[in-house]
């Protein structure tokens, strides 16, 4: 009995639309486009344009005519990881033996242009390598995990195109959004 009733319960759900018809505990009512003229100035009292040089154009719009344009700009750019020995731009490859780097003070801010490559470094921090073959140390912030950036990241571009600390947030492929919260270059130890 009661997997007769699980197959009826979808079709018991229909018959309230059928039955009740139109209006009655409708939860979607129809759409009423609204009256008079659009609210834009320069219609004249016919629904076309009062004159000017749009009105010879575009013949005058008809007075039920609500159209509508939405024009949005959004430039998203992805810096994918670096690829050793595919990147014409990266590093000079390192001497023989463990290479130790040093924290060296950068700008807060640098070109996204300039970006060729990402690596992730430690646990809190990426490792950028620029197109003038820089290495760039950018530290995440505390609740953030530089495991999540294995396959790159996402940013949007700024009016100024620059990735800048402490102001722009970075988005990884699997989901995961963090600022920047300083950078360094990192140089060899002598």
């Amino acid at each position: 009995m009661m997997v007769l009733a699980a197959f009826l319960a979808p079709f018991a759900l229909l018959f309230p639309a059928v039955a009740g018809g139109e209006g009655v505990g409708d939860p979607w009512p129809t759409a009423v486009a609204p009256e008079g003229p659009p609210l834009i100035g320069g219609f004249a009292g016919d629904g076309r344009f009062g004159g000017g040089p749009l009105a010879e154009w575009t013949g005058g719009f008809p007075e039920d005519s609500w159209d509508q344009v939405r024009i949005e700009q959004r430039l998203i750019i992805r810096i994918a990881p670096r690829a050793p020995g595919r990147d014409s731009f990266a590093p000079p490859p390192p001497p023989p033996g463990p290479m130790r780097l040093r924290e060296r003070k950068s700008a807060r801010c640098l070109p996204v242009a300039g970006i060729a490559g990402v690596q992730r470094d430690m646990a809190d921090r990426l490792v950028l390598f620029m197109r003038d073959r820089r290495i760039i140390g950018a530290s995440l912030d505390k609740s953030c995990n530089a495991r999540d950036f294995y396959l790159g990241f996402y940013v949007e571009q700024t009016a100024d195109g620059m990735l800048c600390a402490g102001r722009d947030t970075i988005h990884s492929r699997a989901g995961a959004t963090c600022e920047i919260s300083r950078m360094r270059e990192l140089v060899p130890e002598n």
